[in-house]
């Protein structure tokens, strides 16, 4: 009997370094009617021995990611693919976020973790900050400041170590 029910997931595609390798990912969700939620790449892992990465979030059961990974590691342009649960303590998440007043080192504390706070611009009226962490520790954070209505904007990502 198949699972049904939708989770997080992430993948890190190792890809070559030309065109077309990151819409040949988005095709290939697309044809499958996933979305994906956050996507971040990077060129020339040198030390590494591959061209580059794609990273990219989203939610989907667990026969769906299955299928998923056997399509995206079938494409030319991937020459690897590591799957994990968004839960993972292998992944970090780093969010800049612009809030409404000063943080306090209480509204960035995890609950097993501190997380890491760096301001990084303020004028009159906002403050911007970069905050990372696992994704288990930092969602919490930035969903309670999101109900406490002091987030303006936020932009995140999440990488596979």
């Amino acid at each position: 009997m198949s699972d049904t029910a939708k989770r997080h997931w992430v993948f890190r595609a190792h890809v070559q370094d030309r065109a077309g390798a990151l819409t040949s990912i988005a095709s290939a969700f697309s044809n499958e009617g996933i979305s994906i939620d956050t996507v971040v790449g990077h060129g020339l892992e040198a030390h590494a021995g591959v061209d580059g990465s794609v990273v990219m979030t989203f939610w989907c059961n667990e026969d769906e990611k299955d299928i998923m990974v056997r399509k995206v590691r079938r494409l030319s342009k991937v020459t690897g693919l590591e799957e994990y649960p968004y839960a993972s303590q292998s992944l970090r998440k780093s969010a800049i976020i612009t809030v409404t007043r000063r943080l306090a080192p209480h509204d960035v504390a995890g609950e097993e973790s501190f997380l890491t706070c760096e301001l990084v611009n303020q004028n009159a009226s906002s403050w911007v900050y970069f905050l990372a962490g696992s994704p288990s520790e930092l969602d919490p954070v930035l969903e309670r400041l999101e109900t406490e209505s002091i987030v303006k904007d936020i932009v995140y990502s999440v990488i596979g170590l």
